[in-house]
């Protein structure tokens, strides 16, 4: 059986290691373009901030490691240019020439692309995106040799955010820049301003509610074009979301679902037979609400990869899907969300109440005790919990976890405050967090419960 992997990082990589786990006697083999497998994206705000000290500490498994260790086939520098699923081979790009390579089993993990808006990169030296190491070095050296400024992050989503920060610390006057008033859509408005304030309190200026079409070269600088004008800058980053890398798959007739992301069932199996699919290419399900969608995010990419791994290996393990549970820390401030907005609710019909509480995330005399905002979100049909978000100290909204869970096992509000957590001044106060929310919630009535 030889099973081949295009891309060898997350996803990919998790999937050659349970296929070599589960079937040592299987061939493996994981193409991948670049030069890297297996890094740690999410820490590469960290890097170039100074926080970790060198890029290598990024690197989560070596080439070496791979093929001595893990047994696996890995050849970086192999960029995959076509899938025949008729003949089930890959066409093989490698030092200018061209091969085709046979497979019993294909994975796709080609992972996801930072949206540019048909804006060349490489023509501007001052302008970047934030997506691998490659970014990562690029503007680490950028700083060190140009010391820039000023720079514009255009964006106001994870990304855009962690920029800011990184940017910020390094003493370079940051100016954040996104086309609506709140920042992204995943935060709801009240979690969105909270953001906002620590940004202006940080000396993060905001330029909100402007369309970005553009850039241009401005003798060393980089104007920014904006609706009301051109804004110049030292540099800028282009942070304004991300699009799965699915494009192989289309032209080999592989068919693609939301946000143009490879359509897979719960297996990672596509609508062709014998090709899987995993990672930020892929789609997912929310749980519980059956809505597909585009998640790139970490940890279901490496879940989606061993679930693939295990699936080709001829396990039948199922991928639970995804909550669009998120963290981040903006300067001194955490921010975490799960589960619906908002918006989504109302789509979907359930005629959604949100609770928003500002409490303590210690007990109120204990030194240290934070404010800690939190958000719920709850239908007002049946009680059930359908999303939540909490902005406070940065250790403090771990709690998003017990809302995750609680969404994941369809729980209603009140036996969300049913739960017995922890207590003890120093971690929380008699009513945690999560439980005071629960607790105003639940006193919210349907319209006619009079």
């Amino acid at each position: 059986m030889r099973v081949v992997i295009i891309g060898g990082d997350a996803a990919g990589m998790s999937a050659a290691s349970q296929v070599k786990r589960l079937k040592p006697e299987y061939e493996v083999v994981v193409f991948e373009r670049g030069d890297y497998i297996s890094y740690a994206a999410c820490g590469i705000p960290y890097f170039i901030e100074g926080a970790v000290g060198s890029m290598e500490e990024l690197i989560e498994v070596s080439v070496e490691e791979a093929r001595e260790k893990r047994k696996v086939d890995v050849r970086p520098g192999h960029n995959v240019v076509a899938i025949d699923p008729a003949a089930r081979t890959v066409t093989v790009e490698h030092d200018g020439s061209r091969r085709a390579e046979p497979y019993d089993r294909l994975l796709i993990a080609t992972g996801a692309r930072p949206q540019t808006m048909k804006i060349d990169i490489k023509k501007h030296p001052n302008l970047f995106t934030m997506n691998d190491l490659y970014d990562a070095r690029r503007i680490k050296d950028a700083i060190a040799a140009r010391r820039p400024g000023s720079v514009a992050v255009i964006g106001g989503g994870y990304i855009g955010l962690e920029a800011v920060e990184s940017f910020r610390e390094q003493g370079i006057e940051t100016t954040l820049i996104h086309r609506r008033e709140d920042l992204h859509r995943s935060f709801e408005t009240e979690i969105s301003d909270i953001i906002k304030k620590k940004l202006s309190e940080r000396g993060v200026t905001l330029s909100l509610g402007h369309a970005f079409s553009g850039v241009e070269d401005r003798g060393g600088r980089i104007g920014v074009v904006l609706d009301t004008g051109v804004a110049e800058f030292d540099a800028v980053l282009l942070a304004v979301g991300v699009e799965p890398n699915s494009g192989l798959a289309e032209t080999a007739g592989v068919p693609l679902g939301a946000s143009g992301a490879i359509r897979v069932n719960e297996f990672m199996e596509t609508g062709v037979d014998g090709i899987y699919a995993a990672g930020d290419c892929a789609t997912a399900r929310m749980t519980g609400f059956g809505i597909e969608v585009h998640a790139p995010l970490a940890l279901k990419a490496n879940k989606q990869g061993v679930i693939a791994g295990m699936n080709m290996a001829g396990e039948r393990e199922a991928f639970g899907g995804v909550m669009n549970t998120a963290i981040t820390k903006i300067f001194d401030l955490g921010v975490a969300r799960t589960g619906l907005s908002i918006d989504q609710a109302r789509d979907l019909g359930l005629d959604p109440e949100k609770v928003m509480i500002t409490s303590r995330d210690r007990a109120r005399y204990y030194p240290g005790s934070s404010p800690i905002n939190t958000l719920v979100m709850v239908s007002r049909k049946d009680g059930r919990v359908l999303g939540a978000q909490m902005a406070g100290r940065i250790e403090s909204v771990k709690r998003i976890d017990v809302f995750a869970t609680a969404i994941h096992n369809s729980m209603t509000i009140d036996q969300v405050f049913d739960l017995d957590l922890a207590y003890a001044p120093p971690f929380s106060p008699v009513y945690d967090p999560v439980l005071l929310a629960a607790r105003v919630a639940r006193k919210k009535k349907k319209p006619t419960d009079a």
